[in-house]
């Protein structure tokens, strides 16, 4: 109870006090608002404008994926498919990249327009500051990607947003053609090899089949049973010739088998490398949209920053706060005695 009664004290007397300097906290709070009005005119700021772009990225990028895809049907693999996080958050960071940075540095010629000179300190580092403190990227709340950029000129802004989702196709597909193509030549590599290894295979199988061994399971089976006919019929003549069959059969048969199992692997292989060489091919060829683009960035007829009535009120309401700090300190450093100065100056 007597807490509340002093909390209540307290702020009544808090009250007080604003109400006793009333006039002179009014003043400087008009003032501050007149100044900071005045100071957030171009006269004073520069203004500046604000662009959005707005794309979605889609599920995947791999148009041999996507075109080839005929037996099932895949939602990711489905050119109209919009991306999940996943995906989106892959796309934000190559939108953050060096490369389209650099890109942006050079067509818009920043380093001028942001009057940065190579003979200051550190201009390097102050110009890729002032470009990525201009640019914002984000998700929004539907899982799109928007691309906001500041700039005093309109036009610079609206362009560079623009120009920063045209790199983003360029990037991007540098890095999937790059891959597709190293993927090609490696499986160019490899079926250079399987179809040298299949030759050797035919080579030898082509030896063998010179002592009369073409179908080693078929062919036992068939000598078997007229050599048991020739036996069965006393035909001494014919089970020699038979045997001697037989006997080729088993030196050449085992290895005809093997040979023919390898021959059937590198067949497969080797159509395996046909079929993905020429996926690569189209990835490496091809040319898609790394997105889809919902809205192009325009120039805004309406400055962005400063914001006159947010400065004002902000620069107002500091000030209010600050005044009454300071004038409390004034007040308690009134109400000390001028005795307890004399005691501590006489200590």
């Amino acid at each position: 109870m007597e807490q509340n009664q002093r909390d209540t004290y307290n702020s009544f007397s808090l009250i007080q006090f604003i109400w006793r300097w009333k006039y002179s906290i009014l003043i400087i709070c008009a003032a501050t608002a007149v100044l900071s009005y005045i100071f957030s005119t171009p006269l004073f700021v520069t203004p500046k404008f604000r662009s959005t772009a707005i794309i979605y990225a889609p599920r995947t990028n791999s148009i041999a994926k996507i075109l080839m895809n005929e037996q099932n049907y895949n939602e990711r693999l489905d050119v109209k498919s919009y991306a999940v996080e996943e995906e989106t958050e892959q796309m934000m960071q190559i939108l953050n990249t060096r490369d389209i940075q650099d890109a942006l540095i050079v067509k818009f010629n920043l380093a001028e327009h942001y009057k940065i000179t190579p003979d200051q300190k550190y201009w390097q580092s102050r110009l890729y500051k002032t470009l990525i403190g201009n640019i914002k990227i984000k998700r929004t709340e539907f899982g799109a990607i928007s691309i906001t950029v500041v700039d005093e000129d309109p036009q610079i802004a609206s362009d560079m947003a623009n120009e920063i989702v045209a790199q983003l196709d360029t990037v991007k597909g540098r890095i999937e053609r790059d891959r597709a193509a190293a993927a090609y030549h490696l499986l160019q590599q490899q079926l250079i090899d399987v179809t040298a290894e299949i030759k050797r295979v035919d080579d030898s199988l082509k030896v063998i089949m010179a002592y009369g061994v073409f179908d080693f399971e078929t062919q036992s089976e068939r000598v078997m049973q007229q050599y048991a006919i020739a036996i069965s019929q006393g035909n001494t003549a014919a089970a020699n010739r038979l045997q001697s069959e037989l006997d080729k059969l088993a030196t050449w048969g085992a290895q005809s088998e093997a040979l023919r199992e390898l021959q059937y692997y590198f067949r497969e292989y080797q159509s395996m490398c046909k079929a993905k060489m020429m996926d690569a091919k189209v990835d490496m060829e091809a040319k898609m949209p790394a997105k889809f683009e919902i809205e192009k960035a325009i120039p805004a007829d309406k400055k962005f920053y400063p914001q006159k009535i947010v400065v004002m009120l902000v620069s107002t309401l500091s000030v209010f706060v600050l005044c009454i700090i300071i004038l409390l300190i004034v007040e308690s450093i009134k109400s000390i005695p001028a005795s307890r100065f004399k005691k501590e100056e006489t200590a």
